[in-house]
């Protein structure tokens, strides 16, 4: 490799790695918005809180959740977020999984013990 490469190979690095990072944070925001589950009875809408993401019921067939974070502290890291669901009737938060989709659809994965549930989201 010569003098004049190497420089110009680290300069190209640099700029590489400098646009990796800025696409990985514009990409984390493309969860934000409302989203509705397979059934169409809940809207959830994801906002930005600090550094993480949470959820808030819009719609749902018991008015009295309306209002309420279903999906909280919900970090981006690579290509999915990791969070807590909150299950209101159950009380309990449960570990979940979010990874968008190109389709205009999401893939929510909730975690209790040795057992996973996979729903699917679509945005309005």
């Amino acid at each position: 490799m010569t003098k004049t490469m190497k420089p110009l190979l680290l300069t190209l690095l640099f700029i590489a790695g400098l646009f990796t990072a800025v696409q990985a944070q514009t990409n984390a925001d493309d969860i934000l918005g409302k989203w509705t589950n397979e059934d169409k009875t809940r809207v959830l809408e994801f906002v930005k809180n600090g550094s993480s993401y949470d959820a808030i019921i819009k719609e749902a067939p018991d008015n009295s959740l309306v209002g309420q974070k279903q999906l909280t502290n919900l970090s981006f890291r690579k290509s999915s977020y990791k969070g807590k669901l909150y299950l209101p009737k159950k009380g309990k938060s449960y570990p979940c999984t979010i990874t968008i989709k190109g389709d205009g659809t999401m893939e929510l994965t909730v975690k209790a013990g040795f057992m996973s549930k996979s729903q699917t989201w679509s945005r309005l």
